[in-house]
């Protein structure tokens, strides 16, 4: 990937481009990434304390990630977050975190965030729901989290084709859509934390389903039996 340098860890405070970046910059004290053009995927390793954490991207446009590429470096000159904007949105590859309580005031913050995003598809149900869903799941490099609606209609299909006593508690049987925030973005915000990524998602998950939790239910109409189900699944 020639035309992605290094992105030094420390620089002049300011905000850059990738172009700005020399390839004479030493890797050893920098951000350095491989890029697979057959199956646009990027990675790369990022500093998380002491240690260096492996950072892969999918489905990733090369000349959208070099053009639209921005670092930014803090007025002490030690690198802050790099973004890029893939797919129309703003793309998070690296945030630096001061220290573990400014991590989970920037995790509490997108947690919120991506909650209401997904409370915002939620209120767009005009049915009748008799279960909201939310699933989730980490294996430390990826993470999933969304929700499932399952009208009242769509649930009596479901205890009529029922194999056992609790069909309708499963989201898997009911052919709603999964209405997502960023799950990109959680998972670099979680990676580029410290301790172990799947216990950066789990605080995250109790904010986002609380959230959803005050501040979905009400919108929506409900059935008597309405059950609001919260799951990892595997």
């Amino acid at each position: 990937m020639s035309e992605l340098h290094s992105i030094p860890l420390i620089y002049k405070a300011g905000v850059y481009s990738a172009a700005e970046f020399s390839k004479d910059i030493d890797s050893d004290n920098a951000i350095s990434f491989d890029y697979d053009a057959q199956y646009q995927m990027l990675t790369y390793d990022i500093p998380v304390g002491k240690d260096w954490r492996g950072m892969t991207l999918y489905n990733v446009p090369e000349d959208d990630l070099v053009r639209m590429l921005r670092v930014v470096y803090g007025k002490d000159g030690t690198l802050q977050n790099i973004t890029t904007i893939l797919g129309g949105h703003e793309t998070l590859l690296y945030i630096r975190y001061e220290n573990e309580e400014h991590a989970r005031q920037e995790i509490r913050r997108f947690a919120i965030q991506n909650a209401d995003a997904i409370i915002e598809q939620i209120r767009q149900c005009t049915d009748v729901v008799a279960r909201l869903f939310i699933e989730y799941y980490c294996d430390s490099d990826n993470m999933d989290y969304h929700a499932v609606i399952g009208t009242a209609d769509q649930m009596e299909t479901v205890r009529q084709k029922g194999h056992y006593d609790d069909s309708c508690d499963y989201a898997g049987n009911y052919p709603s859509e999964n209405l997502e925030g960023d799950n990109e973005m959680l998972i670099v915000m979680m990676r580029c934390a410290a301790g172990h990524p799947c216990e950066n998602f789990r605080y995250s998950v109790e904010i986002m389903s609380k959230h959803i939790e005050e501040h979905a239910l009400s919108a929506i109409n409900k059935t008597e039996d309405f059950k609001y189900i919260c799951a990892e699944y595997d």
